[in-house]
């Protein structure tokens, strides 16, 4: 994954708990303190070994730190940094997630060896909106679920998650969300 997520897992963790619980996350995760180059390229493994480290310090489930993480990166990260962007690809929630593959294309030449996942928006699915997801990286459905909330408040919108259903992928993971927009 790239700097930016890290810088974000820990201005997440500074803003939210401090710097005295950052340093023992960065110490307890043994990543060196130089894996936060917004650009640079990381190996998945700094970035799981940070939110492991960040949910043993706060005492909760690593997938609790995801979902947090997850509402953070859109309230904070994304709003600030790719605001326009964001706007550029959809007026609402569900516009965006039906545009954010095509974001990623887009954006993938400023990224080397960038590894976006993959969203699929149903919205004539009988008993909600459904929103697959897949990716090559495995563990981050907390994370997306997160996203998704994220997105709905960045968007002054409001969701219920209904339902997540992971299905088996031979590489990788895909989760498919139901949810319902009020």
């Amino acid at each position: 994954m790239y700097g930016v997520v890290n810088k974000s897992l820990k201005e997440m963790m500074i803003n939210q708990f401090g710097d005295e619980r950052w340093q023992k996350v960065l110490k307890q995760s043994g990543v060196a303190a130089d894996s936060f180059l917004s650009m640079r390229a990381y190996d998945d493994d700094v970035t799981y070994k940070l939110a492991q480290a960040a949910a043993d310090e706060l005492q909760i489930d690593l997938d609790d730190a995801l979902r947090a993480f997850g509402v953070h990166w859109v309230e904070h990260t994304a709003a600030k940094e790719y605001s326009a962007l964001m706007r550029a690809t959809g007026a609402d929630m569900l516009g965006f997630l039906e545009n954010l593959n095509s974001l990623h294309d887009r954006i993938s030449s400023t990224f080397l060896d960038y590894r976006p996942p993959s969203f699929i928006v149903d919205r004539d699915c009988a008993s909600g909106v459904s929103i697959q997801y897949a990716s090559e990286r495995i563990g981050l459905t907390p994370f997306v679920e997160g996203l998704l909330n994220g997105l709905a408040s960045w968007f002054g919108e409001s969701i219920t998650i209904l339902d997540i259903r992971p299905e088996a992928v031979d590489a990788g993971e895909k989760s498919t969300f139901l949810i319902s927009m009020q």
